[in-house]
């Protein structure tokens, strides 16, 4: 999918403004700075010092985060609905295998990215939300954050999962209040029993 380019008629717009970009994704502003100056997005400022995002850039990363999108939950269906954040292939199969221990019956829809993750939580408003920190593009940390500050509705319980000691954690951030945190690799009874709080 190639999202329209902003431009006058005629012209074949070279950029766009990290606005455009944020609302094409569904996060914000500094989300995006944050990605230019991280180098994840080719981008160049202007004289008046605004950032511009390489067109071509940019459009990867829509493309890469409009497809293959979960079916959203069933919202007719009397089920717990949890939604799996994880980019590694072997990690959510045994967290997938994990959630359906804790929870059976409950409605789980999986992603891999932080961006489809985060605009599908405003749309869907899941009960549990499970997610890895370390992504490409949009790390858990920054997920959980935008979540907290964004979401209308918030989930009855985060969940973060990572490898990373307490102190390397602490070194990309703080999680946000409420989030509990389990070390990779999982302990599956103390997970399971995380999940099975909300019952």
């Amino acid at each position: 999918m190639t999202l329209p380019r902003p431009s006058r008629p005629g012209l074949r717009a070279s950029s766009y403004s990290t606005a455009y970009v944020a609302k094409q994704l569904g996060i914000s502003v500094p989300t995006v700075q944050r990605w230019v100056d991280a180098g994840q997005l080719k981008a160049w400022k202007t004289p008046g010092g605004h950032r511009r995002i390489d067109a071509e850039s940019a459009e990867r990363l829509f493309e890469a985060h409009a497809q293959d999108l979960p079916t959203p939950f069933d919202r007719a269906a009397d089920a717990l609905s949890v939604m799996l954040v994880e980019d590694n292939a072997a990690d959510r199969d045994v967290l997938t295998l994990l959630v359906n221990e804790a929870l059976p019956g409950a409605q789980l829809v999986v992603f891999e990215s932080g961006i489809q993750a985060l605009v599908a939580i405003g749309q869907q408003a899941p009960d549990i939300v499970i997610t890895d920190i370390v992504m490409p593009h949009m790390n858990g940390i920054e997920m959980l954050r935008q979540l907290a500050t964004q979401c209308v509705v918030r989930p009855r319980l985060i969940v973060a999962v990572s490898s990373f000691t307490p102190q390397q954690l602490a070194q990309k951030g703080e999680l946000p209040p409420g989030v509990h945190s389990i070390s990779k690799p999982i302990d599956p009874q103390p997970f399971i029993a995380v999940l099975q709080s909300v019952v």
